[in-house]
């Protein structure tokens, strides 16, 4: 945001030089990025009154001017053969620059020397481009210095304003700053109006209340549109505008003023005489002022006059209904639009507009009188016209300040220093203070939606009292436990695992789409959204790590590396039964060839291998894992499984669904798995279990079995381990055989098992029988065969 220097100093009167106020917006938060001087002219350049023009006796395409700048009358050839006699405009003399580089001096035009230049608004850097010399539109006194008259020596703080701080956009929110940092009055503004009491037939209706909390209308009559005063159009260019006529110059004042966008109707082209907040419904198509068609996609926020669509709410009006030339008579529109729905808007759509990048991070909804009577007065003194005295204002439900108790101890425990007067600082910043036994009792403006807690107060007073004045000192605290605790030393250990097996540590954001989000949900958690994002596609808290590291891999596989291993333990965020939770877990996506260093090594990364990732991890911490396959949105699902160990989830692993890596430009097969580590670290033995060197021999039998196609072999080996008791060492699939002899729909799968006992040497009589048994029952409980 760019804020004149001058326009600050009418709120405050400072002693300070810009470059001090520079530095203390800076140390206080909001950051001062650069001192700009938007008009780059310097030197003699003075009104003048033209006395005589005539014809060049050599060229019928100039005009040789005798124009008055106070102190004489000087020779100009001009090439604006529109200028005539008594005509007021801008003269540049010798040694002037002008905003294009132009240095001026005398210069001869066949026989006749031009002794200056007369400027058009282009040359002074307050238009993009001109056809004409700039004429005033009233009588000026010659030779006063435009340059200090109009502003050109302007210079501009260039203010980066974090997306937490609305109320820093605007010249009003800026001088609040430097009052509360220099001690001085604020002055605010007081509008003064002429009312008259007509009666008009018009009326206010919003049916989007919540799209639309508060909207307020005033009318004025017999206003003329006319090109903006010279003041008006230097002190928007400084700020970043440009200037369109007396009236949207007017609106895009008071905006940047008081930091609350407002919109101005042309009366006659409301066909209904009224205006009708509505919601989009989808399909309705309206031209705005940036002379483009859109079409809405539902759920917007429309300003109407009952049937045609006069305005995209807190966003941009619309061409049909807006100021031209013609308008005399206005409606004047201050309204409050909800941030989240003015932010989906704006990026469905593909607007941004100054309106709504304020809308989005949240005006004041209780500002809309002073707002409407100073654009009012602005109006009322650039296009004449009268004010009705009646005012519209739709606020079904009033938006209430917070109030939030602050505790004097907690200041001094936080900032570590003594604060003289805590409240006087917040009561700078306009919050309403009421001294209790311990502490405050504080009402937060709605201006600052930042503002919900103690801890937020307490900054707010560090920032202004000067961080610093803090002191740095050493912290000594005294060792509660000696080094790290088990979950660090856990969370350390399975890092450390993780790179040994291959992985690439990541750290991503703790936000993510919501669009994508509620497109693939993979798992089904309550979001958690932001009411404040820092970016209109980081909305909302990841309640996985997938989308996060899905991201990641997918900006990696755009820059050609495309054999990936990546991990990350991170937390997740979610409500469950009306309360936040936040987990910590271990996420890990991989893609490509499983050892890219090996050229003899063609495998790619499958199921199995994430699987034998997490078989190793589990084995390290005694955790018996069981794998039943799931099907999540956003996974494959033959080849997606929920993990559990004693009857309790521990996770996910699964194949990413080619749908979704599509539209990351993913090209190979991808799998991922998630873990929650506290549910894991629970599980975890605090001892690995000692088991003697075993000394007697293992005797091993195998069996193959036909199985119809997605048989879960699980419940094959759970029978196996149940019925060999003690003797069963380790039970498992040995290999899966589909072709030649195998039935159509039937797979063959071998099974073994390992059999021990303790104490002696197994027979192979005992240990046939027992396997025997085994075979009869997997036989009898499944209805399988056995193919040898």
């Amino acid at each position: 945001m760019r804020v004149p220097e001058s326009w600050l100093r009418e709120f405050i009167d400072l002693d300070w030089d810009i470059e001090e106020i520079a530095e203390r917006l800076t140390f206080s938060g909001t950051s001062v990025e650069d001192i700009l001087k938007p008009f780059n002219v310097s030197g003699k350049i003075v009104t003048a009154r033209v006395v005589e023009t005539f014809q060049h006796p050599k060229s019928d395409k100039l005009l040789v001017c005798r124009v008055d700048a106070g102190e004489k009358l000087y020779t100009v050839v001009t090439a604006d053969r529109t200028v005539k006699e008594e005509d007021y405009v801008i003269l540049a003399l010798e040694g002037a620059t002008l905003n294009n580089g132009v240095k001026i001096a005398p210069r001869e035009f066949s026989g006749i020397v031009s002794e200056g230049m007369l400027c058009s608004l282009e040359e002074l850097g307050l238009e993009e481009k001109s056809d004409r010399v700039y004429r005033f539109p009233e009588p000026v006194t010659p030779g006063v210095n435009v340059i200090e008259e109009f502003g050109l020596d302007e210079r501009v703080l260039d203010l980066e304003i974090t997306p937490n701080r609305p109320d820093c956009l605007s010249i009003l929110g800026v001088a609040r700053e430097l009052s509360a940092l220099s001690r001085r009055p604020l002055k605010k503004p007081s509008p003064r109006v002429s009312f008259v009491d007509e009666d008009v037939p018009f009326d206010v209706i919003v049916e989007d209340v919540e799209g639309c909390p508060r909207y307020t209308a005033r009318i004025m009559k017999g206003v003329t549109v006319k090109d903006s005063p010279l003041w008006l159009k230097a002190r928007l260019v400084a700020s970043g505008m440009r200037s369109l006529n007396n009236v949207v110059d007017a609106t895009n004042y008071v905006m940047l003023e008081l930091g609350h966008p407002v919109h101005a109707f042309d009366l006659a082209r409301l066909g209904n005489a009224r205006i009708v907040v509505k919601t989009a419904s989808g399909g309705e198509r309206v031209l705005l002022l940036d002379e483009k068609e859109y079409e809405m996609k539902g759920g917007e926020v429309l300003i109407t006059d009952g049937e045609n669509i006069l305005a995209l709410g807190g966003i941009m009006g619309g061409m049909e209904s807006g100021v031209s030339e013609n308008t005399r008579d206005l409606v004047l529109e201050v309204a409050y639009f909800d941030p989240v729905r003015i932010r989906k808007t704006s990026k469905s759509l593909g607007i941004s507009s100054e309106s709504s990048y304020r809308f989005e991070r949240g005006v004041d909804p209780n500002d809309a009188d002073l707002v409407s009577l100073k654009l009012a007065e602005m109006i009322q003194k650039l296009a004449g016209g009268v004010v009705l005295r009646k005012f519209w204002d739709v606020y079904p439900k009033k938006i209430e300040p917070k109030r939030v108790f602050l505790r004097k101890e907690r200041v001094k425990k936080i900032l570590g220093i003594e604060v003289e007067e805590p409240d006087r600082i917040l009561e700078r910043l306009e919050f309403q203070v009421k001294s209790v036994e311990n502490g405050y009792e504080v009402v937060v403006p709605t201006f600052r939606p930042d503002v919900e807690r103690e801890i937020d107060l307490i900054e707010e007073i560090g920032r202004i009292n000067g961080y610093e004045k803090i002191e740095p000192r050493i912290i000594s605290l005294p060792a509660v436990n000696i080094g790290w605790n088990r979950k660090q030393i856990l969370r350390k250990e399975i890092s450390h695992f993780m790179k040994g097996m291959g992985f690439d540590e990541i750290v991503s954001f703790s936000f993510v789409n919501s669009e994508k989000v509620k497109k693939w949900p993979v798992v089904r958690k309550e979001p958690i959204f932001l009411t404040n994002p820092i970016s209109s596609d980081m909305d909302v808290m990841r309640y996985t790590l997938f989308h996060s590291m899905i991201q990641v891999l997918s900006e990696n596989f755009k820059r050609q590396n495309r054999n990936l291993k990546l991990f990350e333990i991170g937390k997740i965020y979610y409500r469950e039964n009306g309360e936040y939770r936040e987990v910590e877990t271990l996420s890990a996506v991989a893609c490509g060839l499983e050892n890219p260093d090996d050229y003899t090594d063609k495998r790619k990364v499958s199921f199995y291998t994430m699987k034998g990732v997490l078989d190793e991890l589990f084995q390290r911490y005694g955790v018996r894992a069981e794998y039943r396959e799931a099907e999540l949105t956003g996974f494959f699902p033959t080849r997606t499984a929920r993990i559990f160990s004693e009857g309790k989830e521990l996770g996910f692993l699964g194949m990413v669904d080619p749908k979704l890596l599509d539209e990351y430009d993913v090209k190979e097969e991808t799998y991922f798995f998630e873990i929650d580590l506290e549910s894991l670290a629970e599980l975890v033995s605090e001892r690995p279990v000692y088991k003697p060197t075993p000394k007697f021999p293992a005797v091993r039998r195998d069996v193959s079995f036909l199985l119809p196609r997605g048989f879960k072999s699980l419940e094959i080996l759970d029978l196996f381990r149940k019925m060999g008791e003690s003797l069963v060492e380790e039970v498992g699939v040995f290999d899966v055989y589909e072709g030649k002899g195998v039935p159509e729909g039937m797979v063959s799968v071998t099974f073994y098992v390992i059999f021990r006992h303790p104490e002696r040497t197994l027979t192979d009589e005992e240990v046939n029988q027992i396997f025997e048994r085994m075979v009869q029952r997997v036989e009898e409980k499944f209805g399988v065969k056995r193919r040898f």
